[in-house]
């Protein structure tokens, strides 16, 4: 079982292994129907059958994506059938899902766990660096750095951005990324401006599914902008439950890797929030939270920190983050008060101007 969040690579990764391992590949996602006939029909039929060029001898790699979705008369018994074919598998079998724990224990059991954690900020980097000279597209990196950032982990959204972007470009510059951004926050004002007009809590929850933007950013703005909606101070009380509960499932999520927070994190910063309202609302301006500002005004130093962290980590044999915590308060006090020694440590780590004009000012 393959199992992570969204834009990982599972599904990639086990279409590269049946291509490495020369296998043929079947597939049933959430778009097809997933009762136990139809499950025992594809999974069975595929597990049974040899291939076309091999014969009874080939491989077949059954996959099944989005597992913790099957549910519903639509689905009727798929989990049973799941069962049931792991059990006595003749072909290999991968099961792909974004919370493990949305699976009955007895399928987990019988699996071999995989997680997918989200990715690195410098590896989706790279990969929108290898897709730019594939497709001969010259790109600003501080373009593509925000472009990764602005993903939260997710390669696919990423690469998606990247290509709505690029479109019949030639040259990728910062400046195209700051409008991209700008049309995606109109959508959360158009969010924002009907959550509170939502009259239940499907209306409400509906409104967080058409935005493309992670869950995080959206409680920022939600908490920096719709208290200042409601008049009543009862329901200044509620709303702020809410916003914290959410904030609160949002942090498991993080700490524990139990995306299945997500939904309930999800149903307290839309439909909590929205079902706070019982008096006026009152005609305010929204605006960008004071967090996400402050990381924007931030965004270069940030960046400037952490190239210092990496090459103070590779020279010292650490990690970036102890690097940050344990060597860069240090460097700064012998970069204000020591020239001769600053100079030879910035030869020695090759540090840009950029880099030793941050550690004189940190």
């Amino acid at each position: 079982m393959l199992y992570g969040p969204a834009g990982t690579g599972k599904t990639a990764a086990a279409q590269a292994l049946a291509r490495q391992m020369k296998w043929d590949f079947v597939e049933m996602n959430a778009s097809d129907k997933r009762t136990f006939d139809v499950i025992k029909h594809v999974a069975g039929t595929a597990a049974a059958a040899g291939t076309l060029f091999s014969g009874t001898t080939g491989k077949r790699l059954v996959v099944l994506d989005e597992v913790d979705n099957v549910y519903g008369v639509a689905d009727r018994g798929g989990y049973r059938a799941i069962e049931e074919l792991i059990k006595d598998p003749r072909n290999p079998v991968v099961l792909i899902a974004n919370d493990q724990y949305e699976i009955p224990w007895q399928i987990r059991a019988s699996c071999l766990m995989i997680n997918f954690r989200r990715v690195q900020q410098d590896a989706i980097v790279g990969a929108l660096q290898k897709i730019c000279r594939a497709e001969k597209i010259k790109a600003e990196p501080i373009a593509l750095k925000v472009i990764a950032e602005t993903s939260n982990g997710d390669l696919r959204s990423a690469i998606n951005d990247l290509q709505t972007l690029a479109e019949g470009k030639k040259h990728l510059v910062m400046k195209d990324v700051v409008l991209y951004k700008r049309d995606r926050e109109a959508n959360i004002f158009d969010v924002l401006s009907q959550l509170m007009r939502a009259t239940t809590a499907k209306q409400a929850r509906e409104l967080l599914w058409s935005l493309d933007m992670p869950p995080e950013d959206v409680l920022a703005w939600i908490d920096e902008n719709i208290p200042k909606v409601l008049a009543d101070p009862a329901d200044l009380v509620e709303a702020y439950e809410a916003i914290a509960r959410a904030d609160i499932f949002l942090g498991r999520t993080k700490r524990r890797q139990a995306y299945g927070m997500w939904r309930y994190a999800s149903d307290m910063m839309t439909a909590g929030v929205a079902m706070s309202k019982h008096g006026e609302l009152k005609h305010v301006r929204f605006q960008l939270p004071s967090v996400i500002m402050k990381m924007s005004r931030t965004k270069v130093a940030r960046a400037t920190r952490d190239s210092v962290a990496r090459k103070v980590a590779g020279r010292c044999h650490t990690s970036s983050h102890v690097a940050r915590k344990d060597f860069l308060p240090y460097l700064g006090v012998i970069f204000k008060c020591d020239k001769k020694v600053a100079q030879q440590i910035a030869a020695e780590l090759d540090f840009s101007e950029a880099e030793v004009d941050y550690l004189v000012k940190t």
